[in-house]
């Protein structure tokens, strides 16, 4: 499973909000209780920034590729 955020900010991320919601294979979970940040959200799934996920899966390549 995968979470995504989405901050709905702009119109394109409403739109995009809304196609998403269109997916039969995709759950949209709004709790409907106060909006919280982007931030707070991020931290209450245990997000890691992009850099991290990709010096993550670099380390992991390396590892992989070093005892094929």
């Amino acid at each position: 499973m995968t979470t995504i955020i989405i901050e709905e900010n702009s119109p394109q991320a409403k739109k995009l909000l809304e196609y998403i919601k269109t997916l039969p294979y995709v759950t949209v979970v709004d709790d409907g209780k106060e909006k919280k940040g982007f931030h707070e959200a991020a931290k209450e799934c245990d997000a890691v920034s992009v850099d991290t996920l990709f010096d993550e899966l670099d380390d992991r390549i390396k590892k992989r590729f070093k005892h094929a």
